[in-house]
């Protein structure tokens, strides 16, 4: 049988693994909730980060809707301003050559009651009448083309305006607003099992190997602890 001193030491020693393993269990615990937590408030900071950059992003494509709306506004206020003025010019041109041309019939008729009045008769009255009126029909014929070229060139600068009017409305593009993915959850780690019954088997298993190897240093050092040696 084992002396008492070496099941002591054997339930001592199983009681320190036990301990150890438990110390051991603990510490791991430890780091891994550490760890754990400081993956969740990576995984918070980041979802707050991604928020943000949506709601800037979100700020982005409504401030450049609003800067193209006001410019659409402005390009066909401009444009509009444009052929109005266009308009009125060529209304202007239109009633100056008017003016010039009945300035010339009226001078024309002055000039055919002069020839009348003169008292000329044959032929002479006839061409004097027919210069006047080869006169006006030029200065009408001038007249009508100058208003032409005013027309065609009032056409060229509407088409212009037009084509001022497009540029500045493709001025300004939609803002292409950026994907803000989720961040990734974090995998959290488990916690690890305490000894269990396999470690507390180890353990006393453990002590008492080690009762046994007291036990037989006992016995090779002089027997049992208080028997007299006979030989003494």
């Amino acid at each position: 049988m084992c002396e008492p001193v070496s099941i002591v030491m054997g339930v001592m020693s199983a009681g320190l693994q036990i301990m150890q393993q438990q110390a051991a269990t603990r510490a791991q615990n430890a780091q891994i909730e550490f760890q754990n937590q400081a993956a969740e408030q990576e995984f918070q900071y980041n979802n707050l980060q991604a928020q943000a950059a949506r709601t800037g992003e979100a700020q982005q494509k409504q401030l450049q809707e609003d800067v193209i709306a006001q410019n659409f506004d402005l390009a066909n206020m401009a444009y509009e301003s444009d052929i109005a003025a266009l308009n009125l010019r060529l209304m202007q041109e239109q009633a100056a050559a008017g003016a010039e041309k009945r300035k010339t019939s009226l001078a024309a008729l002055q000039a055919k009651g002069e020839i009348v009045a003169a008292g000329r008769v044959g032929n002479s009255i006839q061409n004097l009448i027919a210069d006047v009126q080869r006169q006006q029909a030029a200065f009408d014929y001038a007249t009508d083309k100058n208003l032409a070229f005013v027309g065609k060139q009032s056409q060229e600068q509407k088409r212009g305006a037009g084509i001022d009017r497009a540029s500045r409305i493709a001025s300004q593009q939609p803002y292409l607003e950026r994907t803000i993915l989720d961040p990734m959850k974090p995998i959290k780690r488990s916690k690890v099992k305490g000894p269990g019954m396999l470690g507390v088997l180890n353990a006393g298993l453990s002590g008492a190997q080690a009762g046994f190897t007291a036990s037989s240093g006992i016995h090779a050092g002089g027997g049992k602890v208080g028997q007299l040696n006979p030989w003494a």
